[in-house]
């Protein structure tokens, strides 16, 4: 930490010369961590069984940035409880200005996860929309993004067939940027429209460059869904471009 901030480089918040900027800016980070997963199997007609299981866990992730315009993709692939886990989470965000201390934004994801367990494969695909002020606070260095959606979640299970439901997303993102730092945190609540079953969702990364091209990133998550929980920590090397 102490080398990130006395790095002599440009900050992170500072405008590169005209000539240098492009339309663009792109950062792919591949990471390496561990997964921490419970699974819930069906156990005949009575329930189901939990199996709990730890094990190294990789992904990558990617950035797009683009005028008023925010693209991330994450993959990740973890062989966990007997069973390859998967999944691959795309976002889309517009700001409708980039900087503005009050303003709003919109955005549309799809998350894919995979289970392939001895019995079968589980597979869950939930495309999501949501939409929420934008307030942001120059003095913090700091942005907040509380908003409301909505997703439409599938889920395929062995000799079980395929379940639907939608849900109501109530969620906060906070972004804050300083110097060679940049950290974000999503928080969201899911809520089922058809049980009233809820599910938390939260995700954190920390991004630490060494100079413009090179640095360290970090990343936390925990995400419920019908089946399996998990919780990773993961972290690797960022290359912006």
């Amino acid at each position: 930490l102490a080398a990130l901030l006395a790095a002599p480089c440009l900050r992170a918040d500072e405008a590169a010369p005209a000539e240098a900027r492009s339309a663009w800016l792109f950062a792919v980070s591949p990471l390496a961590g561990q997964d921490r997963n419970e699974l819930r199997r069906p156990a005949g007609p009575a329930g189901t069984v939990t199996l709990k299981d730890s094990a190294p866990m990789y992904g990558l992730f990617a950035l797009a940035l683009h005028r008023n315009w925010a693209i991330t993709n994450f993959l990740f692939f973890s062989d966990v409880n007997e069973s390859d886990v998967w999944g691959n989470l795309l976002f889309a965000n517009y700001y409708a200005d980039a900087k503005a201390p009050v303003t709003w934004n919109a955005g549309a994801g799809y998350l894919h996860h995979g289970i392939g367990t001895p019995g079968g494969d589980i597979t869950v695909q939930v495309p999501m929309v949501k939409a929420g002020p934008v307030l942001r606070v120059p003095a913090l260095r700091l942005s907040l993004n509380p908003y409301i959606g909505y997703a439409w979640e599938r889920t395929e299970v062995p000799r079980g067939g395929a379940t639907e439901d939608g849900t109501y997303l109530y969620g906060l993102t906070l972004n804050w940027r300083w110097r060679m730092l940049e950290a974000g945190v999503n928080y969201y609540y899911s809520q089922s429209r058809e049980d009233d079953e809820g599910f938390h969702v939260l995700r954190g990364r920390l991004i630490g460059m060494l100079n413009r091209r090179w640095g360290l990133c970090a990343r936390v998550d925990y995400a419920e869904h019908r089946t399996t929980d998990d919780f990773s920590v993961l972290a690797g090397p960022v290359l912006m471009f």
